[in-house]
């Protein structure tokens, strides 16, 4: 297993696709800050902004670095996905098994790479979208909330998505073992969770709302740092502990993970490799 795992790092780490996806992590903050820029000096909005704060401040642009449906959220998983299509295409995977290693192994050592790859990237687009954001617009903050709290929240949450659409797209990828489905199923299934997110957001969820924060991706609305200038997404989600909310968000990840990956190796295990 662990040699699996270094040859499949030091491949990820010299493949021009991870080139690419780290020029795109930090080519994409620098241009939606300056477009924001951009739109807050053509508009004429002073520091003040008055009803637009809530659009041109930091909070709303930190706030949707972690999101799966926003430009990075999109190519991050698709990137995942293309690496461990490429291990296949080339025949190493094959190889892999004629040379006797288990195809739980070889599984699995895809899927930590992945996952890696994932939270290397966001994490680097996370941190200079913050910087730059910070650097240019003001960040609003609620006195009645635990700041480190809920950037503790924020990032453990925006982390823990994105390891698990790493799991959805290694799935695929070993399932169907080339990159067209499997960018487009895991790109469709991110689109459906927030569709899903974005409906129960507009209704009243409470009487059923132990179900529904176990809907990986949906306690995340909660904790996104707009929470601080967005009042209403505080008030549906006070009457329950964001504690609460945040232990069954990260669980609600962790089991899906789990299944993702139960699933795959299943696949894996009864698919012929020519």
């Amino acid at each position: 297993m662990k040699r699996l795992l270094k040859a499949d790092i030091y491949r990820v780490l010299k493949s021009r696709l991870t080139l690419i996806a780290l020029i795109l992590v930090l080519a994409f903050p620098v241009l939606i800050v300056f477009l924001y820029v951009g739109i807050r000096a053509l508009s004429g909005l002073d520091a003040d902004m008055g009803g637009m704060d809530m659009l041109f401040n930091a909070n709303s642009i930190i706030g949707s670095a972690y999101s799966l449906t926003n430009n990075i959220g999109l190519v991050l998983p698709a990137f995942a996905g293309i690496l461990v299509c490429m291990d296949i295409s080339n025949g190493t995977l094959r190889n892999k098994i004629i040379a006797g290693n288990r195809r739980a192994e070889i599984y699995l050592s895809h899927l930590i790479v992945s996952i890696l790859f994932s939270v290397v990237m966001i994490t680097i687009y996370t941190a200079m979208t913050a910087g730059l954001a910070l650097l240019f617009f003001p960040f609003n903050t609620d006195p009645s909330m635990d700041l480190g709290r809920e950037i503790l929240y924020f990032i453990a949450t925006g982390t823990m998505s994105f390891v698990f659409i790493a799991t959805v797209s290694t799935l695929f990828a070993m399932t169907f073992r080339s990159v067209a489905p499997t960018i487009i199923f895991t790109i469709v299934l991110s689109i459906a969770l927030m569709a899903i997110n974005s409906v129960l957001l507009l209704v009243d969820y409470q009487p059923y709302r132990y179900a529904v924060y176990l809907i990986p991706s949906f306690t995340g609305n909660f904790f996104n740092l707009n929470s601080f200038s967005l009042t209403g997404l505080i008030a549906q989600g006070e009457e329950t502990s964001r504690g609460l909310m945040f232990a069954e968000g990260m669980l609600s990840y962790l089991f899906f993970g789990i299944v993702n990956t139960v699933l795959g190796l299943l696949l894996f295990k009864k698919r012929d490799i020519n």
